[in-house]
């Protein structure tokens, strides 16, 4: 069975906290090379978060 090329991870975080959170993944794994995204999030009590991340494990090379 082929390895899953995505690495996952699920947190849970106040509101303030979990859109840090985002935006340093994001800039430490650009969109463009590791296909980041937030796969998945909903609001829980107490203003928490509760999202997953997604990235490919390698960087997509430059096709120039």
């Amino acid at each position: 069975m082929p390895r899953d090329p995505f690495i996952r991870g699920k947190f849970t975080r106040l509101r303030i906290t979990a859109r840090k959170l985002a935006a340093e993944y994001f800039e430490r794994f650009p969109k463009d090379r590791y296909l980041t995204e937030i796969e998945s999030w909903r609001h829980l009590q107490s203003d928490n978060i509760e999202f997953t991340k997604k990235r490919l494990r390698e960087p997509i090379e430059n096709m120039a």
